[in-house]
């Protein structure tokens, strides 16, 4: 065989491999598995004969609005002192429609230095004494809001908000 062969059979090896290459690349990064993209035939596009759009939508909103948790918190609240009230100005808005309670804790010692008791929708607390005594210093905080159903009491579930308390003497 030339050498002109050779090369031109060398050349053509690598092309195809190179072609093989980028092909099983392409499958196996871009490709899906087969029952992830099995549609049901059976299936039609739409909203179900008799279902009320307007109900359909309230029930959506009402799921919607239980999994949110809105509130309202000063995020660099200032005492005094640790023993005088700062201004925390907790807020659980009227739009919420759950109660709140709220439990501040210190993130570096877990310790809670505040807990609040249920607050009702559309009310706030602007100033408040904390339940442990704080040193002089900046403090990074967690104010968690823990929300519960306003007929029944029943636990929701929780949000939390990072905040940086100052007491300055």
């Amino acid at each position: 065989m030339s050498k002109g062969k050779k090369r031109a059979l060398i050349i053509a090896g690598i092309l195809l491999l190179l072609i093989l290459t980028i092909a099983v690349c392409y499958f196996l990064f871009t490709g899906k598995d087969d029952e992830d993209l099995l549609y049901d035939d059976n299936a039609t596009a739409g909203i179900m004969p008799g279902v009320d759009v307007d109900e359909r939508r309230k029930e959506l909103q009402n799921l919607l609005d239980r999994s949110m948790i809105a509130f309202s918190i000063n995020t660099s609240p200032v005492f005094l002192n640790g023993t005088s009230e700062g201004n925390l100005l907790i807020e659980n808005p009227g739009n919420n429609a759950k109660l709140l309670r709220v439990s501040i804790l210190i993130n570096e010692t877990d310790e809670e230095i505040y807990a609040s008791r249920y607050l009702k929708p559309g009310t706030y607390i602007e100033n408040v004494k904390l339940d442990k005594v704080l040193e002089k210093g900046t403090y990074d905080a967690t104010a968690y809001f823990l929300a519960y159903e306003e007929d029944s009491g029943e636990y929701i579930g929780q949000t939390g908000a990072q905040i940086t308390i100052t007491v300055q003497n």
